[in-house]
């Protein structure tokens, strides 16, 4: 199977309206029903998070946008909002419905932008797909992979979901914000970019505790991949591409 992750600028989607109009939203788009896209509909559920400020923000702001033809709340949770909407169809979707994409994943909308990542049975739909998408929307960048059916029936979803949602429950907050500014400093980067000196600088610690944090929460999360990865095939899919478009004039 063809697989591409792709981060779609789409103009015409309310959900991506929503995140450019509300700051600090995030919104995850768990399902979508397109049994209606014949007649110019779609049926998704999403889920908003965010503060009360942003939540109450959000639910203000949808009832303006144009193409949202009606809604309900479904679920309400401390920081987060589950709805059912009714929306006028969208191009990247109808493009996936024809050239019969798979998703793989929640489709997540964040600062103006959507990421799909969807499975294609040919690298010709897949080319056609992309195509088609930067005929109206925005293809901001992309990854592409092939991976065969079999590795992809292999994989434990529920493992997966346990690692994701509950398993980095496990590292502490200290332990991800240190993690998150190794990465953005390059500190896993070869040749490295910066010591763990810049590390401790950045979040005014020493040094020893600056490594002693990170030695911990790297060990949590090697022992959780292992636990959790454990039975997997060991094939690695073969990554055809990785670009960026130019910049939308």
């Amino acid at each position: 199977m063809h697989v591409g992750a792709f981060d779609i600028v789409q103009y015409d989607c309310p959900v991506v309206q929503l995140t450019e109009n509300v700051r600090d939203s995030k919104i995850i788009v768990v399902g979508a029903n397109v049994t209606e896209i014949e007649r110019g509909l779609e049926r998704i559920y999403v889920v908003i998070f965010g503060d009360e400020h942003v939540l109450g923000r959000s639910m203000s702001k949808l009832g303006s946008i144009r193409n949202v033809k009606s809604y309900e709340i479904i679920q309400r949770r401390k920081n987060q909002i589950k709805l059912r909407m009714l929306i006028e169809k969208t191009s990247t979707m109808e493009a996936a419905v024809n050239y019969d994409a798979v998703p793989l994943t929640a489709w997540i909308a964040m600062d103006g932008f959507e990421r799909w990542t969807l499975g294609f049975h040919t690298s010709r739909d897949l080319r056609e797909f992309m195509k088609r998408v930067s005929e109206v929307d925005y293809i901001e960048k992309y990854r592409l992979a092939e991976i065969s059916e079999l590795t992809l029936s292999q994989v434990n979803y529920v493992d997966m979901l346990f690692f994701v949602s509950g398993g980095l429950n496990k590292l502490t907050d200290k332990q991800i914000k240190l993690l998150s500014t190794a990465l953005e400093l390059g500190y896993y980067d070869w040749p490295r970019r910066a010591g763990i000196a810049e590390i401790a600088r950045k979040h005014g610690i020493s040094r020893i505790a600056a490594a002693k944090t990170l030695r911990r929460a790297e060990r949590n999360l090697v022992s959780l991949s292992l636990s959790t990865f454990d039975g997997f095939s060991h094939s690695r899919p073969r990554i055809s591409n990785t670009s960026k478009h130019a910049k939308r004039s």
